[in-house]
């Protein structure tokens, strides 16, 4: 009897092949587009992120401090070196930079900018290499405070026949803050201009105050205006009899057309106890009139 000599496959060898036809030939073109879109991904991210040195010039230097003012300052923009991811260097439009001067004593100081004292708003990955000119020269001044008026500025004319009796603001003093040497210099805060033009009475508003110098700083920004306006005013003498058979030469002070068809009858002269004059106006002038000067004759 002869003998079987042949073997029969090797079940774990069937499988092998199975999964290497699996991964290797069966559905290889999406495996090849699988590939294709994971190659240009990597070569895309990996180029990107390639790293890169930029210098940005002019970019504006801003300085501040929490107890004094900078008052002068020779440098006003930096040039900046910066380093890092090249597509994040590359989509910055603008930039600017601050130092924080808080500490430092009032006088002429020099300052030295480093990357750590210099803060600079960057994306994550980009960083602060060199910074031109690295030194720079201010005057440091500290803050004070100061009261002082209100000035109520107009601008236009009223009619002929008017004039502004007085002119009030409320608040009518103002606190100021700023460095000693601005407010040495400053003696009153002025409102914006008021229009005249068109104002035949009495009125009231709100009116923004107009600070010149930007180092200063005030408590509020507008004070409530008030104007008196009335019929224009002049100045009138009369010579009055009295009863003491003296006259008294009075000088009246009021609207126009109140003073102007008076007649020295139409006041009355009283003496108090030191012979000093005292004069009655009709009712009609007691609170528009104003007596300037009385004088026995």
């Amino acid at each position: 009897m002869e003998t079987d000599t042949k073997r029969k496959p090797d079940p774990s060898v069937a499988f092998a092949k199975k999964i290497l036809r699996k991964v290797f030939v069966e559905d290889w073109h999406l495996k090849l587009l699988a590939l294709a879109i994971t190659l240009a991904l990597w070569f895309a991210v990996t180029g990107l992120s390639k790293p890169m040195t930029a210098r940005f010039s002019n970019v504006r230097l801003s300085m501040r401090s929490s107890d004094n003012t900078i008052t002068d300052s020779e440098i006003n923009t930096i040039d900046l070196v910066l380093s890092g991811d090249a597509r994040k260097i590359n989509q910055i439009d603008s930039l600017s930079a601050s130092v924080d001067l808080s500490g430092l004593e009032p006088g002429e100081r020099t300052v030295t900018l480093t990357p750590a004292n210099v803060f600079v708003p960057l994306p994550a990955g980009v960083k602060i290499d060199d910074i031109w000119p690295n030194r720079v020269q201010v005057k440091l001044e500290r803050v004070e405070e100061k009261e002082v008026p209100v000035k109520i500025e107009t601008t236009g004319d009223l009619a002929s026949n008017l004039e502004v009796y007085s002119r009030t603001a409320t608040p009518s003093r103002i606190m100021v803050r700023g460095p000693e040497s601005v407010l040495d210099k400053l003696d009153a805060i002025s409102t914006e201009k008021v229009d005249l033009k068109g104002r035949t009475g009495d009125f009231t508003l709100i009116q923004p105050l107009a600070v010149t110098d930007s180092k200063a700083t005030i408590q509020r920004g507008d004070v409530t205006v008030t104007f008196r306006v009335g019929e224009k005013r002049i100045e009138k003498t009369f010579v009055v009899p009295t009863t003491h058979g003296k006259s008294v030469r009075v000088t009246l002070y009021g609207p126009t057309s109140l003073l102007q068809k008076r007649k020295a009858d139409d006041f009355k002269i009283t003496f108090e106890a030191d012979d000093t004059p005292q004069v009655t106006l009709p009712a009609e002038m007691v609170n528009s009139v104003v007596v300037k000067s009385t004088k026995v004759l």
